[in-house]
């Protein structure tokens, strides 16, 4: 095989758990992705400005904007409708999980995950969208 120059794959991270966040960031990194982390959905919103990620990867249940309502509002914009989601919880609500099966999400992890689980579902994702 020889060496491919493709760009990195972006991944937006919106997780209110700073440490996860950041040791799933430092593991995607390791793994040739291009990561920023947002602590909340509000800011997660904010980083779409100047940051177009080809996944986003998120909790759901946050303070403020969830992960549910930033997925609505991501999908309200033409401009990053298109930008798949991947869900991580440590929450295990029915509800809110066939809620986000009603909504059209792709995919959700449950909390705790191995790196596997995630790396298996972006190569999915990412497969999806060439």
């Amino acid at each position: 095989m020889g060496i491919e120059s493709k760009k990195l794959q972006k991944i937006l991270i919106v997780d209110d758990e700073v440490g996860f966040a950041e040791l799933l960031k430092d593991l995607l990194i390791m793994d040739n992705y291009e990561v920023e982390v947002a602590n909340d959905g509000e800011e997660g919103f904010e980083k779409l400005k100047d940051f177009t990620p080809d996944i986003i990867i998120s909790d759901i249940v946050m303070p403020g904007l969830s992960g549910l309502e930033l997925f609505k509002k991501v999908k309200a914009n033409p401009a990053t409708a298109s930008i798949p989601f991947l869900f991580i919880t440590g929450f295990q609500d029915e509800r809110i999980m066939a809620e986000a099966r009603k909504i059209g999400v792709f995919g959700i992890l449950r909390k705790p995950i191995d790196i596997e689980q995630i790396e298996n579902r972006l190569h999915d994702l990412i497969g999806r969208n060439k």
